[in-house]
């Protein structure tokens, strides 16, 4: 069930937490994802898809098709020349991570992915501000949507990649185009030579790497295109963008009228 059909304008998803598991046994009662990919997994969480409210645990393993997301989320150590290059990375853990709708995370998550609208995500940077967000991208588009919103000279890259996502979306729920995606991507040869061609031209990790590692590692908000996977196996709208916040620069930025912490379980 897509749960934003409810929400007016469909500008906002519903937000996920994220936290680092502590070990084996944290968060035990929660059920292991298995399946494509990170951005397939938040997807769910933020559906409330799993028999716990859309809470899962991401395990090492959890991620049976992207090759991306394990290294970058810590879950695999790297083993090559390609793995190696995807940075920054968390270290490696065999604990995991969680994930569940921030309406339903116990607890505090360390990180909230929001996925909505540039004019949904407007205000939330205005009440940020400059400081607090990322700056490590270096006006390169594949890692942050930042220098896009700030009106630097990107607009062609924008517009190549909000077409090539329109163009994915159309294709996301069609049965073969799945199952061709899935199956190429297990290739090892084939996400080395896609890596090469989006890291120059469109959106490169951008749930994993850019919406949950840059800010766990920084503490600072990052925004982002999606990538390939994020709108094929992630089901997000093109016209959408994925951002990580910092837990307490969320909660500083909350729009009045959302519910604050002491609300939440």
């Amino acid at each position: 069930m897509d749960t934003s059909a409810a929400l007016p304008g469909n500008d906002t998803l519903p937000a996920v937490g994220v936290r680092r598991l502590r070990d084996a046994d944290d968060a035990a009662e929660v059920p292991v994802y298995r399946g494509v990919s990170y951005c397939d997994a938040v997807r769910l969480a933020g559906e409330g898809s799993s028999p716990t409210g859309g809470a899962w645990r991401v395990l090492p393993g959890s991620i049976e098709v992207c090759r991306w997301a394990p290294v970058a989320l810590g879950l695999k150590l790297p083993e090559d020349a390609f793995e190696q290059g995807l940075s920054p990375r968390l270290p490696y853990s065999p604990a995991g991570l969680l994930l569940a709708p921030l309406e339903a995370f116990s607890g505090r998550p360390e990180v909230v992915i929001v996925r909505a609208t540039p004019a949904a995500l407007r205000p939330r940077l205005a009440a940020a501000g400059p400081e607090a967000l990322w700056p490590g991208h270096g006006g390169q588009l594949g890692r942050s949507a930042l220098p896009a919103l700030a009106g630097s000279e990107q607009a062609a890259r924008w517009g190549l990649i909000g077409a090539v996502n329109h163009l994915l979306a159309a294709l996301a729920p069609w049965g073969p185009w799945q199952r061709l995606t899935q199956r190429l991507f297990c290739y090892r040869a084939v996400t080395v030579g896609f890596e090469a061609l989006i890291s120059r031209a469109l959106a490169d990790m951008s749930i994993c790497r850019n919406s949950t590692v840059i800010p766990l590692l920084t503490g600072r908000a990052n925004v982002s295109f999606f990538c390939t996977g994020g709108i094929t196996w992630g089901r997000n709208r093109p016209n959408h963008l994925t951002s990580g916040w910092p837990w307490p620069l969320y909660e500083a930025t909350n729009p009045p009228g959302h519910p604050p912490e002491q609300d939440r379980p």
